[in-house]
Order: C-alpha cells, then sequence, then structure tokens
C-alpha cells in the first residue's frame, strides 16, 4: 500500500507538471498560428538567446561583448545575469542535430519553468502536511494565466529559470521546520540557502523577496523569538544570509550592482548584530529598542548610495513618479524624469482593474477568501508561519499594483495560499471540506480562461514579418558594420544580423540610460546634421529608423514622449527621417519595408574627403582637364550626393562637352 501511494504521488506530479508545459505549448502555438510563422526573439530576449548561441557554438561568452554598446562595449558578466545559458546550451545538445536551436531553446525554457510545479507541491506539502493542498497549489501554479502568460517559451526570460530555484528554496525550507533529524534539516537547511543563492544569480529582481524575506525575520526578532527554542529558527536564516553574502561577494553582475550594499543586505548585517549581540536580561521594552537600534545600525552607518543606487535607484524614482501622480502616466511627459519616463513602460507600466481582472480573473479573489478562511478557522494561531505567507503575498500584490512585472511573484505566493487554505479545510468541519469543490472549479476557472482564445496572451504590436526582413537584408548586405537602431530592434539586430549596435536594452546602468537619451534627444529636438555627428563620433555606419514615430495612438509609449518632445520642432531629424527620407543630405536610404528604413550614414570623413574631391574636381576644370573634373567629381558623389561643387562641376563639364569642348590638348573652355 505504501509503495502503492508513492507511485501514485509520482504519478500525480508528473500529471500536473505535463499539464503545465501542455498548456503552455498550445499558448504558443496559437501564437505562432496567428503570427503565421514562428517568431524570433525579442527586446532582452534576443540577447539571451545570443549568449546560449555563443555557448552552444563556442563553448563560452566572450568576457567583453565589443558589439553590444558599441564601439566600448560592456563587460558581459557585470552587464547581464549569467549562468543559465551555460545550463541551456548543454541541454540543447540532448535534441536531434536537425532541430532549430531557437525551437530547442522554447522547449527548453517551458520545461525548465514548469520543474517549479512540483516544487510548488512539495513547498505546500512539507508546509502544511497535506498532499491535497500541495496539490491545488501546483495544479493553479501549473494552469493559471498569471504563471503561463511569461512562460511559453515565446520569449526567453531569466525569471523562467530562476523561479524553479525560488520554489525549492521555499520547500527546502518548510522541510527543515518538519524535519525529523538534526542531519535531515541541516541538510534541507543548506540546500534551501544554495537553492536562494542561485534564484537571485540568475535574476535580479529575486532582490525583492530577499527583502521580504529579511523584513520577516527582523519582525521574528522583534517578536523575541530568537531564544533557545528559535534556535534551529536561527540557523534556518544565518546559513541562507550567508550564501547571499556570498553570492554578492563571488557573482560579478551583484558584485558590480552592489548587491551588498542594498538595502537588503543592510538589513540582514543589521538581523545579524542584534541577532548576536542584545542584551537577553533586559526587561521586554529596553530589549525591544535595543533590538531596534541594532537592526537600525547597518543602515544608518553605510549609505547605499553608491553601486547600488546608481544601478537601481531609477526604480525608486518611477515609483516616487507614481506615487505623485497617483499611478497614472501623465499625459504630459514634463512631468515626469527622464528615467520616470522611459521606464514606465510594459512589464513596469501599472496595473489597472481590467488588467489585474484579466491577469487573475479567479485566483486573486480566491486568494483573498482563503486568507479569510483561514482566520475564521483561526489558523494563524497555531501556524505563525501563515502570517509570514500572507506577508509576502500581500507585499507582492502591492508591488503588483505599481509594476506589473511582479505579477509572477504574486502568482507564486496566491498558489501557495490556495493550497494551504486546502489543507486546512481537511483538518476542519464537514462543512469545511465541501468548500473544497470550490477551489477546484477555481481551478478549472483559470485552465478555461488561459486556454480561451490563447492567442491573445502573446505581444502585441510587434512586426515579425517585418522584423525578419530586415534582420535578413542586414546579415546579407550590412553586417558587420555597425548600426545606430532604438532599443526596441537593435538587440534583434545584434542577435539575427550579426551587426553590432550603439544601444543596449537595458537600463540598470546609468551610462546605458544616458546613451538612450541623447539618441532620442538629437532624433527629436536635433538636426539632422547634429544626429549625424553624434552617431559618426561613436563608429555607426548605418540607422535603422522605425517608421510611425509620428502616430497619434498611444503616444506615451513612443520614444518622443520619452525625451519630452511630443511636438518636435520642424528642424527635428526625425521628421525628415519619417516625412522626407529622400531629402535627407546625411542619411541615404537604401532599403525600407512597411515598418523600418535602413539609411547609410555619410560620415564626416566621407563627407570631407567628397569636399576634397570636389575642389580637385574644380582645380581640373580650371586646368581644362575635363576628363579629370569629370572624374573626381564623380567620385565627390558616390560619397556624397549632396556635395554642392561637384554637382556644380560634372553639369559644368556635360554642358561643356555637349558644346564639343574636349580635355587638355585640344580648345580650352
Amino acid at each position: 500500500m505504501k509503495r502503492f501511494r508513492i507511485a501514485l504521488l509520482c504519478l500525480s506530479l508528473a500529471a500536473v507538471f505535463a499539464a503545465g508545459v501542455g498548456v503552455r505549448r498550445a499558448v504558443y502555438q496559437a501564437q505562432v498560428k496567428v503570427i503565421g510563422q514562428e517568431p524570433p526573439f525579442t527586446l532582452e530576449s534576443a540577447l539571451y538567446y545570443r549568449r546560449v548561441a555563443q555557448v552552444f557554438e563556442g563553448g563560452r561568452i566572450p568576457e567583453r561583448d565589443a558589439d553590444l554598446q558599441y564601439p566600448e562595449g560592456v563587460v558581459a558578466a557585470e552587464t547581464d545575469t549569467l549562468g543559465s545559458e551555460y545550463v541551456y546550451a548543454a541541454l540543447a545538445r540532448l535534441f536531434p542535430g536537425s532541430m532549430p536551436l531557437a525551437a530547442r531553446l522554447r522547449w527548453i525554457e517551458v520545461a525548465w519553468f514548469c520543474l517549479g510545479i512540483p516544487w510548488m507541491a512539495l513547498w505546500i506539502r512539507w508546509r502544511s502536511g497535506s498532499w491535497a493542498g500541495g496539490l491545488t497549489a501546483a495544479g493553479f501554479y501549473a494552469l493559471a494565466l498569471s504563471s503561463v502568460i511569461r512562460s511559453t517559451g515565446q520569449e526567453l526570460l531569466h525569471e523562467n529559470f530562476a523561479l524553479p530555484w525560488l520554489l525549492a528554496h521555499l520547500a527546502f525550507e518548510a522541510l527543515s521546520v518538519r524535519a525529523a533529524t538534526r542531519f535531515t534539516r541541516l541538510g534541507a537547511i543548506l540546500l534551501s540557502a544554495v537553492s536562494l543563492a542561485l534564484a537571485l544569480v540568475s535574476w535580479d529582481l529575486v532582490q525583492f523577496y530577499v527583502l521580504l524575506w529579511m523584513l520577516a525575520a527582523a519582525f521574528r526578532l522583534l517578536g523575541g523569538r530568537n531564544g533557545p527554542a528559535g534556535r534551529w529558527a536561527w540557523v534556518g536564516w544565518a546559513l541562507p544570509f550567508g550564501a547571499l553574502l556570498l553570492a554578492g561577494t563571488w557573482n560579478p553582475y551583484l558584485r558590480a550592482h552592489g548587491f551588498l550594499g542594498s538595502p537588503a543586505l543592510l538589513l540582514g548585517y543589521g538581523i545579524a548584530l542584534a541577532g548576536a549581540a542584545r542584551p537577553r536580561s533586559a526587561p521586554p521594552g529596553r530589549a525591544a529598542l535595543a533590538t531596534v537600534a541594532l537592526l537600525l545600525a547597518p543602515a544608518l552607518a553605510f549609505s547605499w548610495a553608491g553601486a547600488y543606487r546608481q544601478s537601481y535607484g531609477h526604480f525608486l524614482d518611477l515609483l516616487a513618479a507614481k506615487l505623485i501622480c497617483l499611478n497614472r502616466k501623465p499625459a504630459d511627459p514634463a512631468l515626469l524624469s527622464f528615467d520616470a519616463r522611459i521606464l514606465w513602460v510594459p512589464g513596469l507600466n501599472s496595473a489597472t482593474w481590467a488588467l489585474a481582472s484579466g491577469l487573475f480573473p479567479v485566483m486573486l479573489p480566491l486568494t483573498l477568501f482563503s486568507v479569510a478562511l483561514l482566520f475564521l478557522k483561526k489558523a494563524f494561531r497555531s501556524d505563525p508561519g501563515l502570517a509570514r505567507h500572507v506577508f509576502f503575498f500581500s507585499a507582492s500584490l502591492a508591488a503588483f499594483v505599481f509594476f506589473v512585472r511582479f505579477h509572477v511573484l504574486v502568482a507564486v505566493f496566491a498558489a501557495g495560499a490556495l493550497g494551504l487554505a486546502v489543507a486546512s479545510l481537511g483538518e476542519g468541519r464537514r462543512w469545511y471540506r465541501w468548500l473544497g469543490v470550490l477551489f477546484l472549479a477555481g481551478m478549472g476557472a483559470e485552465a478555461a480562461h488561459t486556454l480561451d482564445l490563447p492567442e491573445r496572451w502573446g505581444r502585441g504590436r510587434v512586426y515579425y514579418k517585418e522584423m525578419e526582413e530586415l534582420t535578413g537584408w542586414m546579415k546579407a548586405r550590412v553586417s558587420p558594420e555597425p548600426v545606430l537602431a532604438n532599443f526596441g530592434i537593435s538587440a534583434s539586430i545584434l542577435a539575427y544580423a550579426e551587426c553590432p549596435v550603439l544601444l543596449h536594452p537595458k537600463f540598470e546602468s546609468m551610462e546605458l540610460r544616458q546613451r538612450v537619451r541623447a539618441y532620442g534627444e538629437k532624433l527629436f529636438l536635433g538636426t539632422e546634421r547634429e544626429l549625424r555627428d553624434w552617431a559618426d563620433g561613436l563608429g555607426a555606419r548605418y540607422l535603422v529608423f522605425s517608421r510611425g514615430e509620428f502616430a497619434s495612438v498611444e503616444p506615451q509609449r513612443q520614444m518622443r514622449y520619452f525625451v519630452n518632445a511630443l511636438n518636435p520642432p520642424p528642424h527635428a531629424a526625425a521628421r525628415r527621417l519619417e516625412q522626407e527620407p529622400g531629402r535627407a543630405r546625411w542619411f541615404r536610404m537604401v532599403w525600407e519595408n512597411r515598418k523600418y528604413r535602413v539609411f547609410r550614414i555619410l560620415t564626416r570623413a566621407e563627407e570631407g574627403a567628397a569636399r576634397r574631391y570636389g575642389t580637385e574636381a574644380e582645380d581640373a576644370l580650371q586646368k581644362g582637364e575635363l576628363d579629370r573634373a569629370e572624374e573626381r567629381a564623380t567620385s565627390a558623389l558616390l560619397l556624397d550626393p549632396g556635395e554642392e561643387t561637384a554637382q556644380r562641376i560634372l553639369q559644368h563639364v556635360g554642358s561643356l562637352r555637349r558644346q564639343g569642348f574636349r580635355s587638355e590638348g585640344n580648345e580650352n573652355p
């Protein structure tokens, strides 16, 4: 009977895992059907794909990527969260050789993310002791749209590699509390610590969870639960904290971004200080004050205004702007800073009732009902850990209101809360147990919502066909020349056209943001010549211009909004490139499709050479050397079709030839 139960549980976990994979592949295939082709990766996903391809083909990622943020390049390990690329590349080699790398990675991405589904089940099982609760949580996590929408494989995302590690951390943390032996408990704590560190180095937004985790530990310390009875709880915090310190010291990305001086780690230093040094025999009031003082001491002694503030401070600026603007993006860009304007886009946009109800049609109200049910059953008295779980869920939900991307954490803690509620039902009166039917119906409703018109859940307003036409043409005709393109298309040009690009589609670095700002201001506020001089100074040879910059639909998502130029001046370079590309003086259009135009940039060196050829043509004409004058003028116009001296000389030579004049040695003009 025991073997039968184990086999049944393994089969159940496999079934939920398979359901998660199947739902995500169904949504992706619906996208392919609508798009009419396998879509290319875009934005940071395209860079992720390129990194995996570098490992798959060459065995490693170059230390300095000279083709990204051209000409100086970037230090790859300090600019991106690397590591998962090596795992994905190794797994990709297990697929048939005839299968394209992109197709392999889409399967790997989905399967890896779905590893979090059994970890979800184990987390709630070890947390509550109920397999019913664990499988319920796993079912919601497998089928709910909020969990599915960003994990279909349409794009490669670092969060999809990190979330299974985060769930493994939660699962082993729960196991350490229930472990029967010291060896098992210590092993579970170590595995929890390693999993948390791996989640952090895979996706830097895990820092939000780390901050919540630190706050929960600080509250527990203030509650006095750190005595002998809480010794294992202290070990369960100290070892993961040590793993975070090692990750912040060893990992180049975290080190470059100042993670060791982050608010979460500063609070961690305070917890370690308070736990080790606060007086044990002092009166409760005095002990609490001493604990608070020790908790805040590192934050007061050390400012986080260094590398961490430079790397992530713009998110605080965006949050401040949202609070001032009541979480609604203003129509007037002058009310926001540049960082707030350019970051207030999908992913970091604010949640609306329509968006929240679309992502969590049943799961969110059912979770709120579950929390109320747990209060009704007085479960918080017997299980203090429930308060921490509700805190994690509530904080993630609050973050989601301001930044939609946090829905992935809301999905994790909402699914966990539903599982805990079901586990609690099994211990109550009979009428409580009938509420389990409600949870099963909610799971079915979430699945139906996900699979109802699944083509709705892809990326909107992406010109996939035109993007492939562009990158295909550029790979054949432009590569390996450096290209200036906006951050929405530059990553695809780098990944698929194999052209160095000047703009990086990531904004954690002040230097990256400043270059994007300079590009936008030259394009919409500067003259055509100013844009050329700036691009030429960075070594660009081609400009890719995205058409539609003056469309009246959603101007708040256009570059002219980002640089506070909703109505650019008449001399703006963007007006010429959008409305009169044939009259551009320093940008010669060489290709276009419905969305993109490619311009060959007339460099200052070429302009100077053309001017010199024009002068030589004029000198030759004065000497009566018509052939040389024509040759020099033609050479000048090949470099610069707008060179006025060469144009005049060529017209003059043509007029003289029609009149019968010949070159030196015959009649002089």
